[in-house]
């Protein structure tokens, strides 16, 4: 009994660690374990994974650092099953792989190699359906994610080789038509896709290619003469082109937002500098340079809303105006044109 754990040793020589599982700190512990298994603390599943899909591009003796043979093997058996769920493998006192199950059936989800130091890893497998069958392979360069692999459709055939730059997008190819070869190229700047080329009828070489800017489909080229170059050229409009093209991360981590796509205006020119000009034109009518009369050539014009009568009152007043009217400001020529009428009540 190791700190709650009993060790036994099954048939093919490895350790087996069992958790027991009769109290709330041994229940506590399959917990941890599990938790460790998913962050990569272990090992575990049968002793080796499946055989690697047809159309791998990876080095066959990386994988072999998982045979038992001749090295220490270290199983945890999680759930208390008698049969191991974390599966470590050492050589020469070094952990050289370790592999997961993580559901429980008795086969492979996960295996990781390590580089010569132990804990730099190397390179990963995933079986995502649970069928046994290795559906990813990532290839770590300094510890750092450089490509991976997929079989996308689940039938044992590589059909997505992708390669990264940091933790996004850089290259990649693709088997659309699953004949085995490859058919597709595609091409990423900062993860967000620039070109992709088409082999459209398998001779292995593109006759089509797709340009992008801004993560948005603007030009077509076709190769009809199939002689490895575009003849033919195609602008695809911008309400045609549908939605754009997101970053994509290697490492499936939240992408970085595309860069601003410029908005077109009528005249063709950047919209933010249309915007600017229109808030400029906005800014000067209120100036009055240059300004209109607004009634100014209509058939109205020069035509007085005032009735005759009050009009003549106001001329007199202006005409006939004491030196005091003129000197008293506003309010004695009011009373002028009123028509005198406060004068006349002075005199009753």
């Amino acid at each position: 009994m190791l700190g709650g754990l009993r060790a036994t040793a099954p048939t093919d020589g490895s350790l087996l660690l069992t958790i027991p599982m009769n109290d709330q700190r041994s229940r506590a512990l399959v917990a941890l374990a599990a938790v460790l298994a998913l962050a990569g603390v272990g090992c575990g599943g049968t002793p080796a994974a499946g055989d690697a899909p047809e159309g791998t591009r990876g080095d066959a003796e990386v994988r072999q650092q998982c045979d038992p043979e001749g090295r220490q093997v270290r199983a945890v058996d999680v759930n208390n099953d008698g049969e191991p769920d974390i599966r470590h493998v050492f050589e020469d006192g070094t952990e050289s792989c370790v592999q997961f199950d993580m559901n429980f059936d008795g086969l492979v989800d996960v295996t990781r190699f390590f580089a010569d130091d132990g804990t730099t890893v190397v390179q990963e497998e995933h079986d995502f359906d649970f069928d046994g069958r290795l559906d990813q392979i990532a290839y770590y360069e300094g510890g750092q994610l450089a490509r991976k692999e997929l079989d996308t459709n689940f039938d044992n055939r590589i059909d997505t080789w992708v390669w990264c730059e940091g933790r996004l997008y850089s290259r990649q190819e693709r088997d659309r038509h699953h004949t085995g070869e490859v058919d597709t190229w595609e091409y990423f700047e900062d993860g967000l896709l620039r070109e992709a080329r088409y082999d459209d009828n398998n001779d292995g070489q593109p006759e089509r290619w797709e340009m992008f800017q801004y993560g948005r489909l603007s030009e077509i080229r076709r190769d009809t003469d199939l002689d490895g170059e575009p003849d033919q050229r195609e602008e695809v409009p911008r309400e045609s082109a549908g939605d754009r093209e997101t970053p994509l991360t290697c490492d499936g981590s939240e992408p970085p937002d595309a860069p601003q796509e410029p908005r077109p205006t009528a005249g063709g020119e950047d919209a933010g500098e249309g915007d600017e000009e229109g808030e400029g034109d906005e800014e000067g009518a209120g100036t009055g340079e240059d300004e209109a009369d607004p009634g100014e050539g209509m058939p109205w014009e020069g035509v007085s809303d005032v009735p005759p009568e009050e009009q003549r009152g106001a001329d007199e007043a202006t005409e006939g105006g004491t030196g005091e009217a003129t000197e008293g400001g506003s309010e004695d020529v009011g009373e002028g044109i009123e028509g005198g009428s406060a004068g006349e009540g002075e005199s009753e």
